[in-house]
């Protein structure tokens, strides 16, 4: 079974027991905001490029990335929960420290990588009161993704005392990663209710690509744990 073909499971998997589901109990609407820290793996299955994936992983090092956006949930009976919405998200890798040699100055460098996704997340778990104003929330599930551009820069600064730097933010996609990048996605979290009809949501999360960023010897994955916190307003509730 082929990547594409596992991805398109899950995905009918996800709408397939969304609408099987009924007698909706609660929904809200709710803004996010998570601050991860954002690495890669990276496998191959060429030995002659196991050198390529040694000297990569003693270079480079995490990066702190973001998402950002908005959400719908649906509480079923029960507290089962459907969690959907949009959202923004950056991930990356660093190399620091990098010396240069040049015929009459030296300088030292770094430099950064980085990737946006916007992304649909399709995540199915349970909601539990347990105090109160007091909830526990846990889900798994999947975020549909597309790329939106990656982003390269670096600064060097020379023993002379000279500064060197630049950027350059890709948007035509020059080094053919692939557009639609599905992630897996695990979280568990608490709610607390506000007043009326807000609650704060904290929840840490974890983000996992289901599939390499492209066609390469070197299959490279992306991933980030963040702490996402969040605003929420109930729209409806049948809740006694």
């Amino acid at each position: 079974m082929t990547v594409k073909t596992q991805n398109y499971l899950l995905l009918l998997f996800l709408i397939t027991s969304v609408l099987s589901l009924k007698a909706q109990d609660k929904s809200d609407i709710g803004l996010n905001y998570s601050s991860n820290f954002t690495f890669r793996t990276l496998k191959t299955h060429d030995t002659d490029f196991q050198w390529l994936i040694d000297t990569r992983n003693e270079y480079e090092q995490a990066k702190f990335g973001f998402n950002v956006g908005g959400t719908y949930t649906y509480q079923f009976d029960k507290g089962l929960t459907i969690f959907t919405g949009i959202q923004y998200t950056r991930f990356g890798n660093r190399r620091s420290n990098i010396l240069f040699q040049g015929p009459e100055i030296d300088g030292i460098g770094s430099f950064q990588n980085s990737y946006g996704y916007i992304g649909v997340p399709l995540t199915m778990g349970y909601t539990y009161d347990f105090k109160d104003k007091w909830e526990l929330t846990a889900a798994v599930g999947a975020i549909l993704s597309v790329l939106l551009d990656d982003r390269g820069s670096y600064i060097i600064q020379w023993s002379d005392g000279t500064v060197m730097s630049d950027t350059a933010v890709n948007f035509d996609n020059p080094h053919d990663f692939y557009r639609f990048h599905p992630l897996f996605k695990l979280s568990i979290g608490i709610q607390y209710k506000l007043r009326d009809a807000f609650y704060m949501k904290f929840e840490p999360s974890f983000q996992y690509s289901l599939m390499p960023i492209k066609d390469a010897p070197v299959h490279e994955r992306l991933y980030s744990i963040g702490l996402n916190t969040g605003v929420h307003y109930i729209l409806r509730s049948s809740k006694k």
